[in-house]
């Protein structure tokens, strides 16, 4: 009887063995598989290159990001003309979409170009650059010319004081025929009053009139 039971016992554990063998170890495998333990994708990124701006207070940076799994992080490195060293900056996303933003503050008369790329990381420390630290991407400032000003008006007292001189010019030439008119009259008086032996001739052509006067001996 023990004999029977220790036959039983070893045939059931052979049995058991065997079950696991075809239905446990597929799925010992699947569950082993690297592919399903480790994100070994990278993120993606796209970027549009924007070649020549108008300088500004800030220049703006965007960028779409995707991954099979989380995002850890996405930075822009970035640093101007001459400069010997990249500042990063994280990108925040926009809302809950791929999108992802960054703000860079620069000087608006300044013509320096930024050089600059675009690293996105997952949680499983895959790592994705748009743009390298030894070859990066190149925005161009162009700084538009400044619009000429208009010239200053001219002062109006020139104008005030050559518009009343007029008046002053028209007022001496009237005042000069009058005191020609006088002083023919004054000698024409003194003329009647002496032995003269003529009288004026009066010669009007055209609105002139010519006097010829004549004086006698005394």
């Amino acid at each position: 009887m023990a004999l029977v039971k220790k036959l039983f016992t070893s045939a059931f554990t052979l049995w058991f063995l065997a079950v696991q063998l075809v239905w446990g170890t597929p799925s010992a495998f699947a569950q082993a598989s690297p592919t399903s333990l480790i994100d070994v994708e990278p993120p993606l990124i796209e970027h549009e290159i924007l070649a020549e701006v108008d300088a500004d207070v800030r220049q703006t940076f965007v960028a779409t990001v995707v991954d099979d799994d989380e995002l850890d992080s996405v930075s822009l490195f970035y640093r101007f003309d001459n400069d010997p060293t990249y500042s990063s900056i994280l990108m925040r996303r926009v809302s809950f979409s791929s999108t992802y933003i960054a703000h860079v503050p620069t000087d608006p008369n300044s013509a320096k170009n930024v050089e600059y790329y675009i690293q996105a990381r997952d949680k499983s420390g895959n790592r994705t650059v748009r743009g390298y630290a030894f070859n990066p991407l190149v925005r161009n400032i162009n700084v538009p010319e400044a619009e000429p000003t208009l010239a200053a008006t001219p002062e109006p007292t020139t104008t005030t004081a050559s518009t009343a001189e007029e008046p002053k010019k028209g007022v001496s030439k009237v005042l000069y025929v009058v005191l020609g008119v006088l002083a023919v009259g004054l000698v024409a008086g003194l003329a009647g009053g002496s032995d003269s032996t003529s009288r004026p001739a009066n010669n009007c052509v055209d609105g002139t009139c010519n006097i010829s006067i004549t004086l006698g001996q005394p």
